[in-house]
This record gives C-alpha cells, sequence and structure tokens, in this order.
C-alpha cells in the first residue's frame, strides 16, 4: 500500500513539473544570427475568399513575442480584437468576430517575432489575404518630415481615411481605414489598397489609440483628395504642433508665502487684472507655473483675472482667487538667497553683453554699488543695472565693454535681499570675450519674391535660435561666433512676424518652413556670402 501511495506522488510531481516547464534558450555553440523563418501560414499568403476567424503561422525555431501586441499592424482594422495563443514554435491569432467581407487585410509583424536564442527578428513578415475573390494591389508610398527639424519623425503614424465610407464621424474623430508607421528615414508604404477616395493624415499618436489628440500630438495633411485607381507618390506631409484650445489651470497650491498655479502648457505671456479696485500682489511666470507671492502680507482673498496668450496669439481669460495659508507657527529662518542666469560662468560671450538674473522671489533689497564688472582688470564705469519686471525677479546688467579678453562679474555677499529676507553670498561669473578677429559672417538671399519671411539662424546640434531677421529676400548675420549652424525660413505670408498653423476644417496649410539640410560650418574670421535658399 505504501509502495503504491509513493508512486502516486511521483507521477504527481512529474506532471506538475511538466506542467510549470518552460522554454529555455540553450547555451554554449556558436551565435544564432539566422532570424526565424515562416514554414507554413493559415491561410495561405494571398488567399482570398477567407471566412475564418483566425490565423496561424508556424517557423522554424523557438520564437519570442513579448512585444508583438506594440509592433503588429493590422490594415484595415479588424472588427473586434484578437486573443493570442503561443506555442514553442507558433502562433494563433483568435478574432471574436469575422473580418469584413470583400476586403484584404495586412498582418505586418514588424520586429514583433524574434528567435528564442538571440532575439534576432524575423524580417519583412507579413501575411495578405482576402475575405473576397479579389487581392487589392494599389500603393501609396511617401514621406513625413517634421516642419521645423531636419529629423524624420520616428515612427510618426500616417492615415489613409476613404471617403466613400458610410462612418459619419469627421475625419479628426475616427480611427483610419488604412495607418502604417513611418520608418527611421520618414518613409511609409502602404500595399494592398482598395480604389477609393480618401484623405491622407499623419500624426505622432503617442497615445496609441489611433486618433489625432491636438494637445500633446504633432499633426500634418495634405489638402487634396487622393482619387487612388493607380500608385501614388503623394507630396511630402510636414508635421507641427499646433494646440489651438483654451489654456487651462492643471492645478493650484496655497502656501503660506506662495500660491502656485500651473497651466497645462507654457502661454506666451501673462498679465494680471485685478476687478476690485487697490488689490495688488507681486508675481512671476516661470514656464508654465505663475507664483503669486504673499508680499505685501495679505490675509484676505484676492479675485484675479489672468490673461494669457498662447503661441498663436489667443488670448483667453481665466478667473482665479488667491488666498495664503497663513496657518503657519513659526516664520521660516533666513536662507541662502539662490541667483540664477542666462551666462554660465567660463562661457565665451559676446560684447555689448547683458547678464540677466533670475530670481525665485521678489527681491526687497538691491545695492547695486555692490555690484560691479571688471574687463581685463578695469573696472566699468557704465555699467546699466535695472529691474524687468514689476515684482523685482529680473535684474538686467547690461555691460558695454572696448576690446576686452576677459569679463568679471562680481556680486558681494548681502548686496541682494528678498522679501523672506534671504540673502546672497559671494557670486562670481568669469567669462572669455570672444574678439572681433574671432567672429564670422554669414550672408544670402532667398528666392526673389515679395513675400515677408523670417530668416532664423540655428544651433545645429539643439536648434535653438541664435539670431533672426524680418527680409523678403536678403539676409546678413554678423557677429556670428564661429561653430556648426542651420538656416531656417518662415514664409510670412500674412506679415505678422510670426509663423501661423494651419486649420484642417477650413483645408488651409501652414504657412511654409523651408530648412536646407545642409550645415553651415563657420569658422573664425571666416564670412560665408551668397547663399541661396530656394
Amino acid at each position: 500500500m505504501i509502495n503504491k501511495i509513493n508512486h502516486f506522488f511521483i507521477i504527481l510531481i512529474t506532471i506538475t513539473l511538466l506542467g510549470c516547464a518552460q522554454f529555455v534558450p540553450p547555451t554554449g555553440g556558436p551565435k544564432d544570427e539566422t532570424p526565424p523563418k515562416v514554414t507554413s501560414t493559415y491561410p495561405l499568403q494571398k488567399s482570398k475568399n477567407y471566412k475564418e476567424q483566425y490565423i496561424e503561422l508556424e517557423f522554424d525555431e523557438l520564437i519570442e513575442t513579448s512585444a508583438l501586441r506594440q509592433e503588429l499592424i493590422i490594415t484595415p482594422e479588424p472588427p473586434s480584437s484578437y486573443d493570442l495563443k503561443i506555442k514553442s514554435n507558433s502562433i494563433r491569432l483568435k478574432f471574436s468576430q469575422a473580418f469584413k467581407d470583400s476586403t484584404t487585410y495586412t498582418f505586418n509583424f514588424r520586429n514583433g517575432i524574434k528567435d528564442l536564442n538571440e532575439k534576432n527578428p524575423a524580417q519583412n513578415l507579413k501575411l495578405i489575404f482576402s475575405t473576397g475573390n479579389l487581392i487589392d494591389s494599389l500603393t501609396v508610398t511617401g514621406n513625413v518630415e517634421d516642419a521645423f527639424n531636419v529629423k524624420a519623425p520616428k515612427e510618426a503614424l500616417v492615415g489613409l481615411y476613404n471617403l466613400n465610407t458610410t462612418d459619419t464621424l469627421p475625419i479628426l474623430k475616427r480611427k483610419p481605414d488604412y495607418f502604417i508607421k513611418t520608418d527611421t528615414t520618414g518613409k511609409y508604404n502602404f500595399e494592398n489598397l482598395k480604389s477609393g477616395k480618401y484623405r491622407l493624415l499623419s500624426f505622432t499618436d503617442i497615445n496609441s489609440n489611433l486618433i489625432y489628440d491636438e494637445k500633446n500630438e504633432s499633426f500634418g495633411f495634405l489638402t487634396d483628395t487622393l482619387t487612388l485607381d493607380t500608385n501614388l507618390i503623394p507630396p511630402t506631409i510636414r508635421l507641427y504642433r499646433s494646440n489651438k484650445s483654451p489654456i487651462k489651470i492643471r492645478r493650484s497650491i496655497s502656501r503660506s508665502d506662495t500660491y502656485v498655479i500651473t497651466f497645462d502648457r507654457t502661454p506666451k505671456s501673462v498679465e494680471i487684472e485685478y476687478p476690485k479696485k487697490g488689490d495688488n500682489l507681486t508675481y512671476k511666470i516661470d514656464q508654465s507655473e505663475l507664483t503669486f507671492f504673499n508680499y505685501p502680507i495679505s490675509s484676505d482673498t484676492i479675485l484675479t483675472k489672468i490673461l494669457v496668450m498662447d503661441s498663436l496669439n489667443t488670448t483667453d481669460t481665466l478667473e482665479q482667487k488667491i488666498y495664503f495659508n497663513n496657518n503657519q507657527s513659526k516664520k521660516p529662518k533666513p536662507e541662502k538667497l539662490i541667483i540664477k542666469s542666462n551666462t554660465n560662468n567660463k562661457q565665451y560671450i559676446k560684447t555689448p553683453h547683458t547678464y540677466l538674473l533670475v530670481f525665485d522671489s521678489p527681491i526687497t533689497i538691491l545695492h547695486k554699488e555692490k555690484i560691479s564688472v571688471v574687463s581685463d582688470s578695469v573696472k566699468i564705469e557704465d555699467t546699466n543695472i535695472s529691474w524687468l519686471d514689476k515684482s523685482h525677479t529680473l535684474l538686467q546688467i547690461e555691460i558695454q565693454p572696448t576690446k576686452v579678453n576677459q569679463t568679471i562679474l562680481n556680486i558681494e555677499p548681502g548686496s541682494i535681499t528678498n522679501y523672506k529676507s534671504d540673502t546672497n553670498q559671494t557670486y562670481t561669473l568669469i567669462n572669455t570675450t570672444y574678439q572681433q578677429e574671432d567672429y564670422g559672417l554669414i550672408s544670402g538671399k532667398t528666392a526673389e519674391d515679395s513675400t515677408s519671411k523670417i530668416i532664423q539662424l540655428l544651433d545645429a546640434q539643439t536648434f535653438k535660435i541664435v539670431d533672426y531677421q524680418l527680409t523678403t529676400s536678403q539676409f546678413t548675420f554678423t557677429k556670428v561666433i564661429p561653430g556648426n549652424y542651420l538656416l531656417r525660413v518662415i514664409l510670412d505670408e500674412n506679415k505678422n512676424n510670426q509663423w501661423d498653423p494651419g486649420t484642417f476644417s477650413n483645408n488651409q496649410l501652414p504657412e511654409s518652413v523651408i530648412i536646407p539640410k545642409e550645415i553651415i560650418k563657420l569658422k573664425a574670421n571666416f564670412e560665408i556670402t551668397d547663399l541661396l535658399i530656394n
């Protein structure tokens, strides 16, 4: 009896271990560099009149599919989701609803299936079949670019929207009938498309819901309808950001000394109005944060009207009650005053130069006589020191030294005190000054027409705007620090000195942006002239 019981437990343990077994890649031997190959598919490649609700693929080796759901693109989108079953060397996708009738489906697996050992992805793996008696074969091939950057947007979604559909939702509110993602160079290639009339759009689809999100995603479109009765190569689509929704308050926090408001995006400018006569608060704006200070000290709730202007020069008015949490029992001890500057220590600077000192809270005491600028051991006497804002959080120091090699900004301890009695320690910036013979020059012209243009000189690495000019053709940038640059031209058609986005509902494209991809390599004491931008 005991032997029978032991024998039963041995069998039970064996079954349990086998049920929990996992596939483990073998160790040792030469490195496997061969990707898995398909040995069979169901249905067969380019089958017609397929009526089942599943597909199967079998491979010549063990496979790994952890990224399959993220990588697999099915076009057009099936009527339902799928249940994925994986065996050692095969997969099965079972759909809860039947595929649409008389439709050609393409399953593009991209890098979703890899060998188990070395994670080599299966190459160019696609399965194509039709639920009707015809395999659609039309193609649309093109490119997507960033309107303001020479780098191609990686994996931007490109969508084709059938205009003959019975779907009554506006295009921007529904998923595309066909979609694909761009490669690393911005190229896309639709295959096995059905003839018809389509609109072609592209957006970055950050949230992967196949619907354009104006607040967070870049967007681009073609104005012309695509009549698809032959293979097409449409014009390049250029993506741009255009959030036209009103700026909103995301959150607000009341403290004893501050009331902080965070907007859902950074406004171009902020102005404060007070409906009640006599009300006034000190405040500062930093990116998307607006901070009101309890200075002078206020125990009342103050109603404010916050006028926020976005990048499109649209102004919205937000009403907000400002109050301070005055339950703090102890007054905070004075701390070290932090000074931030637009100029880094040991940074090369031009002349004339402006230092911009930024403070986190209003300054109440400023001893200008304790702030000095020395150029080559000689103190600059005509230094101009002034506040740029009413709340005294932005201090500007303008200097116009003659030919110098080194400039030193020195702020003595105790020179600056804020409303909390925090004061500064010694603050010093040492900068090397570019000499006249170190500068370069960049000049040229654009196409000869009367269109107003904004010519921007960009740092080739960071894409930050170094300088800009308003012109119709000729441009010249003088006193340019040696380095690598790009030029960007905005065709300012409405002459408002800024770039204006398009409107899809009006089928209006944004103002054109031209970025020659050739990097301008400027050396010291060198002039690059006769540049031509078409």
